[in-house]
């Protein structure tokens, strides 16, 4: 493999970076259970888990993961696609 010049075009690997695409998978289910706790959790619904909104309390959690790792990603941007392709 011959060694790439400085001068190189680099592939902008933003959003091919794993830690981007499961931040952003993790943030859109964690928007989801925190609708569905705002609006659908019902006295049946905190029956199901003893009282606690199970919706709230999952959908949190993710979310703190989720600015976790996107954090993580905004800090320290290496990785993502080769410029190679490989």
């Amino acid at each position: 493999m011959a060694p790439q010049s400085e001068n190189a075009p680099r592939i902008k690997s933003e959003y091919t970076d794993i830690r981007f695409i499961i931040a952003a998978a993790i943030g859109s289910i964690s928007i989801f259970l925190l609708i569905c706790a705002a609006f659908v959790a019902g006295p049946e619904e905190m029956a199901k888990t003893g009282g606690i909104n199970g919706n709230l309390w999952s959908g949190l959690g993710l979310l703190a993961i989720s600015l976790i790792m996107g954090i993580w990603w905004w800090l320290k941007p290496e990785g993502g696609a080769s410029p190679t392709g490989e």
